[in-house]
């Protein structure tokens, strides 16, 4: 599984984006505003969640590029969402927690910085 960094970038923002949408910042967030304990272990925790659910997208997007009917849409829609709910739960953490980790990854630099370590190392790990 490898992932370009500009991909990985570019799917990480979009999930920002989505989950931001119509929604203002109007002061920066950190980890310890959202009581949320990021160190490296967590990161990777994260980062394996990330990739996973974006593996569950893509075959999401592919099942719903065969399926034509708005039941058969809805089925796929439906079975991405348990899909990444399971993904979560199997790596200790909520929706809403994956959603503040992301935030965070993409308004602090630090952590995108730990975050980009981590996905090459576990690239590397995979022998990209």
């Amino acid at each position: 599984m490898k992932m370009p960094r500009r991909a990985l970038l570019q799917a990480l923002t979009i999930t920002v984006v989505a989950t931001l949408a119509g929604v203002a910042t109007p002061a920066p967030i950190s980890a310890q505003d959202l009581e949320i304990a990021m160190d490296r272990d967590r990161m990777t925790e994260f980062a394996l969640a990330h990739v996973a659910v974006n593996d569950a997208r893509d075959e999401f997007h592919g099942a719903v590029a065969r399926v034509h009917d708005p039941e058969g849409r809805l089925r796929a829609r439906e079975e991405v969402e348990e899909a990444i709910t399971t993904i979560l739960e199997e790596a200790g953490m909520t929706r809403e927690e994956y959603d503040q980790i992301t935030l965070l990854i993409s308004l602090d630099g630090e952590l995108r910085t730990m975050f980009e370590e981590v996905m090459a190392e576990l690239e590397e790990g995979t022998g990209g």
